[in-house]
């Protein structure tokens, strides 16, 4: 009997079952973003020249534009400002050519056929940059503070940090740039196009407030402007003051911006992104942002409920001491810090161009601690030569020089918080009196008489603050102080 043969049975293929995409269950990976920073900065540590260009050349070009000028008044206004040029500039150079021969190379679409995302690879290159950057602007600050003698009322490290985010600037802009790029040559054409105008329209040459009100108007949407208007700030005060914060978040949301119009430039060869993807890449920069704005939010909320300044000191009612002769203080008993009473014998001075030599006895005119005492024991004095000046310490009050502009908000009896340079306490106060007259603050700047140029100076007006609650402070006359002057 003949079998049938019988076939095989089939079971029906099942399709392979997908692997889940990383990039779909993932924003970040730190190990993808540090393997990629770690290459670029390898990449940047075997090019010699463009090292050399990053730390050296700055410093070298600070130490000629010092030299050029020959003016340490001069200098100091004009080296805050080529501070936040040189990272900015060199930072979009050396991301615009990296990134575009990465593009040109095929390496840029091969990483993007691998796990990397597009925020693995921007942060990667925003890590390395910025070390980079701090490296670069480091360099320049110490040739800058060290070497040259440059001095800045505010830290040297803000000025360190507002240099480093003009570096991210410069870097989020080469990013985007290297998109419209087909080769290095046309990438370092980009130069004249985006860098140059904000360098022209920032105030290295002309301060903007001289410019045309068109020029301001178009400086004022360029983002080098607000990174050298946060130098000026820490150029010109101690404080940490709303325009320093505004700048700072300014550059920082730019930078962020431009990070982002970058990441849109950045196409996969294979698959489209997902709906959750999409929705990650808007909602991350939308969050920066929003968080920049926040902080300019608060900080002119903040700017807006006081008056600030730091051109104040602590004064009080100076009692001084004066020679009535001329003669050699054989007595002299005064010394620093030692309280003296009224009409308390304090030295004899004997006169000399008499024949007996007769000599004087010296009296304190009234009551008081010593802060001042010119002379010693022995010394020769001329008539009416300053012997010492005292102060009642006990009612000493604090002397702010407030902008004409603000004086509108400041009242009789309004509360002033008062903090001492290098104390971290705060003492409170109350306003007793606007004195009526104004003095000019005028610049340091030696005066152009060819120029028909015509600089207004601000004018201030003294505010006396009465100290309610020292907090444990001792207030010397002579100290720096700042004042917050609550708004009426």
């Amino acid at each position: 009997m003949t079998q049938l043969a019988t076939r095989p049975s089939r079971t029906p293929e099942r399709p392979p079952r997908a692997e889940p995409d990383d990039r779909t269950v993932r924003v970040v990976s730190a190990r993808l973003v540090f393997a990629t920073a770690r290459r670029v900065l390898t990449q940047l540590l075997h090019d010699r020249r463009t090292v050399g260009m990053l730390v050296v050349v700055p410093s070298l070009l600070l130490t000629l534009v010092s030299q050029m000028l020959n003016s340490q008044t001069r200098f100091n206004a004009t080296a805050l400002t080529l501070i936040g040029i040189f990272p900015f500039t060199l930072m979009f150079l050396i991301t615009s050519i990296a990134m575009l021969r990465e593009r040109t190379g095929g390496t840029l679409e091969r990483l993007m056929t691998t796990p990397l995302s597009k925020l693995d690879l921007l942060l990667g290159y925003g890590i390395a940059f910025a070390v980079a950057g701090v490296v670069q602007a480091g360099a320049t600050c110490l040739t800058a503070y060290l070497l040259l003698d440059l001095h800045t009322p505010g830290s040297p490290l803000l000025v360190l940090a507002l240099a480093v985010a003009g570096a991210l600037l410069g870097m989020g802009l080469g990013l985007l740039v290297s998109a419209f790029a087909t080769s290095e040559f046309q990438a370092v054409q980009f130069m004249p196009i985006i860098v140059m105008p904000q360098v022209f329209l920032g105030g290295l040459f002309v301060p903007r407030e001289q410019m045309a009100d068109w020029l301001q108007n178009v400086s004022d949407f360029l983002p080098l402007t607000y990174s050298i208007e946060g130098l000026d700030e820490v150029g010109s005060t101690s404080l940490v003051t709303g325009e320093l914060l505004r700048a700072a978040a300014v550059v920082a949301g730019l930078a962020v911006v431009a990070v982002a119009l970058a990441a849109t430039t950045l196409k996969r060869s294979t698959g489209s992104p997902t709906t959750a993807e999409r929705r990650r890449r808007i909602a991350i920069p939308l969050v920066v942002v929003a968080l920049a704005a926040g902080i300019a939010v608060g900080v002119a909320v903040d700017t807006s409920r006081y008056v600030t300044t730091d051109n104040a000191f602590v004064d009080g009612e100076q009692i001084s001491i004066n020679a009535p002769r001329a003669g050699t203080l054989v007595v002299w008993e005064p010394t620093l810090g030692s309280v003296v009473g009224e009409d308390q014998v304090i030295g004899r001075l004997q006169i000399e161009d008499e024949v007996f030599k007769p000599q004087y006895v010296l009296r304190s005119p009234g009551e008081g601690t010593v802060v001042l005492s010119s002379v010693t024991e022995g010394s020769y004095v001329v008539t009416g030569a300053q012997l010492a000046v005292l102060y009642d310490l006990a009612e000493v009050y604090v002397t702010a020089r407030v902008d004409e502009t603000d004086l509108r908000d400041v009242r009789i009896g309004a509360l002033v918080d008062i903090t001492v340079d290098g104390d971290d306490r705060t003492a409170t106060g109350v306003v007793r009196e606007i004195r009526g007259g104004t003095s000019a603050s005028f610049s340091d700047s030696p005066p152009d008489n060819t120029a028909a140029i015509f600089d207004r100076p601000t004018q201030v007006v003294e505010v006396r603050v009465a100290i309610q609650d020292p907090r444990g402070i001792t207030f010397l006359p002579g100290m720096n102080i700042t004042v917050q002057i609550s708004r009426g």
